[in-house]
């Protein structure tokens, strides 16, 4: 694979706290929230509502006592059976699908139906196919014999039937806990794992990360694995790559065994650190095989190595005499790295070399080593004022990339300085939101967000200056309710000339919550005003909701807007008038349908609050099911996978 993304030279380029793959993209989540094994079987009646065209996910519960040899009852049959006839009858897509998820609901004791499911999975309409593949899925290992029409599936131009295609593939392959699998299904198995290789450079990431968990559960060859992916993702281009990366490290602390073997094969190596250094403190178990790497092969391997073990932190210990000889190294991208990881690791025995290293005539590796040695003596206050003021005369430098190793490193020792020292550090760092490179300013963004209510006033300066005042704004709206202080500059900005800035200032007060309930007549002033920008009124719909009951005033506005032929503003404001009266029953109707459609939206924030009105609405909204499970268990964020396994159990009943 080619290294476009690699992180090289004088950086550590992203130095203290890089937070991306290779410095291309977003972190990673956690891993998934498992559904309990104590969760009820639901209701074998189909819904008295057809689902809407929304990904669904394979239960992967099983109930506790259910045994594979077990058959279902005379009784169960009878009604699968029925339910076949209507499901090869039927010309109603709705229909059809209403009754492949009543068979769904016998999971096992759906096999009768096996055939008319694989049909179905041909079917015209993508949320037929994707419920059939669903449904398959439930049945179990009994439904091997699916798995090619499954693996037909993962073609699919709808990303949810691929989705769900895979995650079928996987749960069938998990259920089969026979001590000998016949030979003919361990081959129907094998034959899966390259086309769900495949699936892992597939655009939507709820189709890779279901393929990666199928492709764990069927292949019980690490070997094979290897060799799939390294042949796949070494022949694909970067940008398609990265988001397979990802979604490897997305999977976390199961990923790491397969990574380690992928270290030792110098074809995969590269990206195997690369996935390491994003799941971080969880690969501790890969360190020594990265301290051997960080000592031999390639210049940019070896950084690699390096970096991954500084994202591990003090787990990789072990690391220390490799790192301490990178220091003492010839090669300038070798010592930056290596005083950054020791450093991070904390290891007391580089002291004496970093020491050494401040005395050099390179400033950044001066600079660098100085913040180390603050890090490894955290109570030695001249060490780190040293460290404090090296770092701020960095930020002034030519490098950009010197700037933001500037930045990050001044606020990874912002939690050791006094009041004062963190106000000053809050002005710094308020001034670089202008800054002309994206990343610095990036940087600055997020250090002034981790400075948290010290940063309130610097942010608030920013607001007159035409360069900062949109960052400003929307750093004041990740420090959620610590922002309250800015509250009138936020309503000032309602009714600003930017439409974009509107729309954040609304955000900003969204994030505050309840305690913003002095914007609520403003807000409303600015969800009325048909002129407005569609972009700032669906804001200020959303910030009355987030601010609650105290925001009553401002239902029937809401009421009025639910009904909006703008299916956006229609979704948010029935969304905010639940937030304001969540027992009116009388927006169920209209709010579950909505929710449920947005609960596939690409924002995460909108998955995830739509998540929570569902569950909040309770078992009325039992037809969102299918996708909030499958969103427990694929959303690449691990924020709303969450929130959709806690309000799966609301909905039966299980909170």
């Amino acid at each position: 694979m080619t290294r476009d993304c690699r992180i090289v030279l004088p950086v550590v380029l992203s130095l203290l706290g890089l937070g991306t793959l290779g410095g291309c993209s977003q972190p990673p989540a956690k891993p998934p929230v498992k559904p309990t094994a104590s969760e009820k079987k639901p209701s074998v009646e189909p819904p008295a509502a057809a689902p809407d065209a929304e990904p669904a996910k394979p239960d992967d519960k099983k109930d506790e006592g259910t045994k594979p040899s077990q058959e279902a009852g005379a009784s169960d049959t009878e009604a699968v059976v029925d339910l076949v006839s209507t499901l090869t009858t039927t010309d109603s897509s709705r229909t059809r699908v209403i009754t492949i998820d009543a068979i769904a609901e016998k999971r096992r004791g759906g096999l009768p139906a096996l055939d008319a499911l694989v049909a179905a999975l041909d079917d015209p309409e993508p949320r037929v196919r994707w419920h059939a593949a669903r449904a398959i899925g439930l049945i179990g290992y009994e439904a091997a014999s699916a798995i090619p029409a499954l693996v037909k599936l993962l073609d699919d131009e709808d990303p949810v039937a691929v989705t769900q295609s895979a995650s079928a593939i996987g749960h069938i392959r998990s259920d089969d806990n026979r001590s000998e699998i016949p030979p003919a299904d361990a081959a129907i198995y094998e034959s899966a794992v390259e086309p769900l290789v495949e699936v892992m450079l597939h655009p939507d990431p709820r189709a890779r990360r279901a393929a990666v968990r199928a492709i764990g559960a069927v292949s019980t060859s690490q070997e094979q694995i290897l060799a799939t992916v390294q042949r796949h993702l070494g022949d694909a281009d970067p940008t398609a790559v990265m988001p397979a990366l990802h979604t490897l490290a997305d999977m976390g602390k199961d990923a790491v065994p397969f990574l380690i073997d992928a270290l030792e094969k110098p074809e995969s190596r590269f990206w195997a650190e690369v996935v390491l250094s994003e799941i971080g403190p969880d690969a501790a178990a890969a360190a020594e095989p990265l301290a051997k790497l960080a000592s031999e092969g390639a210049i940019e391997d070896r950084v690699q190595s390096i970096l991954a073990l500084a994202r591990i932190g003090e787990a990789a210990k072990v690391a220390g005499p490799q790192l301490i000889a990178a220091l003492e190294s010839s090669d300038e991208s070798l010592r930056y790295v290596a005083a950054y990881a020791l450093g991070k690791i904390q290891v007391v025995e580089g002291d004496a070399s970093l020491e050494k290293a401040t005395k050099s005539d390179d400033p950044f590796l001066v600079t660098l080593a100085s913040w180390a040695r603050a890090k490894l003596h955290p109570e030695n206050a001249e060490l780190r004022d040293v460290a404090v003021e090296r770092l701020m005369a960095a930020l002034t430098s030519e490098s950009p990339e010197v700037r933001r190793a500037a930045v990050e490193g001044l606020s990874d020792l912002e939690d050791a300085l006094d009041e004062a020292q963190r106000q000053t550090l809050a002005d710094t760092f308020a001034g670089l939101l202008a800054d002309s490179v994206q990343q610095v300013s990036l940087s600055a963004g997020g250090a002034l967000i981790r400075l948290g209510p010290d940063a309130i006033d610097s942010l608030r300066g920013t607001l007159d200056k035409p360069g900062a005042r949109q960052a400003g704004m929307e750093i004041l709206a990740e420090l959620g309710q610590n922002a309250l202080p800015a509250l009138d500059d936020m309503i000032a900005g309602l009714a600003d000339d930017d439409p974009v800035y509107r729309a954040d200032s609304a955000m900003a007060i969204a994030a505050i919550g309840p305690e913003a309930k002095a914007a609520v007549a403003h807000l409303e002033k600015l969800l009325a005003d048909e002129a407005a920008p569609a972009e700032a009124r669906y804001t200020a719909a959303y910030a009355l909701g987030r601010i609650g009951p105290d925001a009553v005033s401002s239902e029937p506005l809401l009421r009025k807007q639910a009904e909006s032929d703008d299916e956006l503003m229609a979704t948010v404001a029935v969304w905010a008038a639940l937030k304001i009266k969540p027992d009116d029953k009388s927006l169920f109707a209209s709010a579950i349908p909505k929710l449920r459609h947005t609960l596939n939206q690409e924002q995460e924030l909108v998955r995830l609050e739509a998540a929570v009105a569902l569950g909040e609405i309770g078992p009325a909204a039992s037809t969102a099911l299918p996708l909030l499970e499958m969103l427990a268990e694929e959303d690449p964020s691990h924020h709303v996978r969450a929130a959709a396994a806690a309000a799966v159990k609301r909905i039966r009943g299980l909170d």
